[in-house]
């Protein structure tokens, strides 16, 4: 279940405030006439959160910062931005009061930029963590930012009137029913998860059959052996046969050291010295090993102190959102109902200000952090792994090299070309072909051993995928009636705002099914999506209130109980029909079915219903031409 509400909107134009209100959990209604800034002010705020928004007006653009004071989850964070008519603009955000980072010009604000790199976390990413998003991404590796919920969240004037969530230049059908299934809460992290591995265990499947496929091709045309109980048998008899061979060669009573040539003394020095140059090497790597490994052990303990300090944080921080989060309904001593008619962030019991605990900013703030630590140390663990694998690897070819470079120079230490030379040769030869036999065969014990290496992956991935095809097909259906509940309560509360709408348009009095579609960015009122222009309007706003009121109901929802509208009256609607569809907004925010539900609804009109202009339900003041939303001097 999350949560988002905008506390403080501040506009800045060089050392000037332009713009600056205080918004309040509920309904805030931005009032004023026709060109005032109402619209204006709806873009900051998108804008403000994370949107991309390029098309500012003159006087919008003449202003140089937007800050918006934001809580998250309970958690506030005051982010700022650059207007600027440039795309993919960065994000600093203070883990705290919006007047505590205009104090402070550099400590506590960090920057961080639009698109996540290799080397950076985008603000997206901060903001979807302080949300408990998860990090969504399509099939075509296509990531969702901010903005892109956004454009579920913010009902703007711009966009087409049959397009169900803002449009967006290089749109895609994979992306909007991303947005969708995560917002309605139809995305299942672990679903995406089991379904990620099994992807994974599929491809690895497959790339081993490949290598099965061709191991068992090189059996079958083959005129070799490849029982591994005859190679290993001819293997042990040939390496008896070198084994003999080399001791012969060593016998002293086959060398004579006095009759030794001045190129056989050549030859017995450069062996000498390659044994050694290849002794030295073995040193050499064995001591870098085990001293990266002993590094190894110290990076996988200081990641364990990590993560043992980020399960605290996080245990710390629900501590705290169940304890703030019991209700007081009566006073514990006389034991009688408590005043519901208090201030808002006023204690029920003592009527004293309830003043906002920094600790969680801190909290996340420190989470970031640690996350951050633990997945570069994690990097650095996984380089000094591979480091270790190869040097290991590397020791391998310098021992085989080792012991031919000893058995080399044990046999040609004690040669010398005598008359036994014509025994010594063919003794040589012998050998040479033993190592070219005991080489060979190694080779297809190493081929055989591979095959049933592969194989029992085979069998053993087989299982994995069987069991994974089994759980997401478990999870797949939990995720078809999360689907089904979460479309039946959106067509409920769309319906019940079409039906209050009068007499204005007789299909909406008698619609029976709505029908919403992310990749087709588009909405149906019993399969028809054409009315005329101001029925569309009334329409549009219906289904996107009703997906905000579905989420106060069901907590799977991840739409974050904001909404923000820039479209009641647009395209002539008439001032009789605004005020209607804003009283069918109160009337039914205000059922006993959403008391005590946090929510926050943000919408601007130029015909607000006197009833509501009253400082429980607006923001701001009243605009109008002489007296606009931006204060430019």
């Amino acid at each position: 279940m999350s949560f988002l509400k905008l506390n403080k909107l501040l506009v800045t134009k060089e050392s000037d405030t332009a713009y600056y209100e205080e918004f309040h959990e509920g309904i805030n209604i931005i009032r004023g006439n026709n060109s005032s800034g109402k619209s204006t002010i709806s873009n900051f705020i998108f804008f403000a959160l994370g949107g991309e928004f390029t098309n500012w007006l003159p006087e919008a653009a003449s202003c140089n910062y937007v800050y918006a004071e934001v809580e998250l989850n309970g958690v506030t964070l005051t982010f700022k931005r650059e207007i600027e008519a440039k795309q993919m603009r960065p994000m600093s955000i203070f883990f705290g009061k919006l007047e505590d980072g205009l104090k402070s010009n550099y400590e506590g604000w960090q920057t961080y930029p639009y698109k996540k790199s290799s080397n950076a976390e985008s603000f997206s990413q901060i903001i979807f963590k302080a949300l408990d998003f998860p990090e969504v991404s399509t099939d075509n590796q296509e990531s969702i930012t901010v903005n892109q919920i956004l454009r579920l969240i913010y009902i703007d004037q711009l966009s087409a009137l049959d397009s169900l969530m803002r449009n967006e230049d290089f749109d895609s059908p994979l992306v909007r029913i991303a947005i969708g299934n995560l917002l309605l809460g139809t995305y299942d992290d672990d679903l995406l998860r089991q379904q990620m591995i099994l992807k994974q265990k599929e491809r690895e499947l497959s790339e081993i059959k490949k290598q099965i496929d061709a191991i068992e091709e090189v059996f079958n045309n083959s005129p070799f052996e490849f029982d591994k109980a005859i190679i290993k048998s001819s293997l042990d008899e040939k390496q008896e046969q070198l084994k003999r061979v080399l001791n012969t060669l060593k016998a002293p009573d086959t060398i004579a050291e006095s009759v030794k040539k001045n190129d056989v003394r050549n030859d017995i020095k450069q062996l000498r010295d390659n044994l050694i140059r290849i002794k030295n090497e073995y040193d050499t790597t064995l001591s870098i090993i085990d001293k990266n490994k002993i590094s190894l052990v110290d990076s996988s303990d200081f990641i364990e102190v990590l993560q043992s300090k980020l399960v605290a944080i996080k245990e710390s921080l629900n501590s705290q959102d169940i304890l703030g989060a019991i209700p007081l309904q009566y006073c514990p001593v006389c034991l009688e109902k408590l005043d519901d008619n208090i201030e808002e962030n006023h204690c029920k019991l003592c009527k004293q200000e309830v003043k906002e605990n920094p600790g969680k900013s801190k909290l996340l703030r420190m989470q970031l952090e640690i996350e951050m630590q633990i997945k570069e140390s994690q990097k650095i663990l996984k380089a000094k792994e591979n480091k270790v694998q190869e040097l290991e690897a590397s020791l391998k070819e310098i021992l085989r090299s080792l012991l031919k470079a000893q058995a080399d120079y044990d046999v040609y230490i004690n040669q010398s070309r005598t008359s036994l030379e014509t025994k010594f040769d063919q003794l040589l030869e012998q050998k040479g072909m033993l190592n070219a036999e005991i080489d060979f065969l190694g080779k297809q014990i190493q081929l055989i051993e591979s095959y049933e290496n592969y194989k029992n992956d085979q069998y053993s991935l087989k299982a994995q995928i069987d069991r994974l095809k089994e759980e997401t097909g478990h999870l797949a259906n939990l995720q078809r009636k999360k689907s089904s509940t979460a479309f039946s309560r959106i067509q409920y509360y769309a319906l019940e705002l079409l039906k209050g709408d009068g007499t204005y348009e007789e299909k909406f009095q008698n619609g029976q099914f709505v029908q919403i579609d992310f990749g087709k960015n588009s909405f149906f009122l019993d399969s028809r999506n054409r009315f005329s222009a101001s029925s569309m309007v009334l329409l549009k706003n219906c289904v996107r209130f009703a997906i905000f009121f579905a989420s106060l109901e069901l907590d799977y929802f991840r739409y974050p109980k904001f909404i923000l509208c820039d479209n009641i009256e647009d395209k002539g609607m008439v001032e009789a029909r605004s005020k209607n569809f804003q009283r069918n907004i109160v009337r039914l925010i205000n059922s006993g079915e959403f008391k005590d539900k946090k929510f926050q609804i943000i919408m601007a009109t130029s015909m607000i219903a006197e009833e509501l202009d009253v400082p429980k339900y607006t923001v701001g003041e009243k605009y109008s031409k002489g007296n606009k939303s931006l204060k430019l001097s």
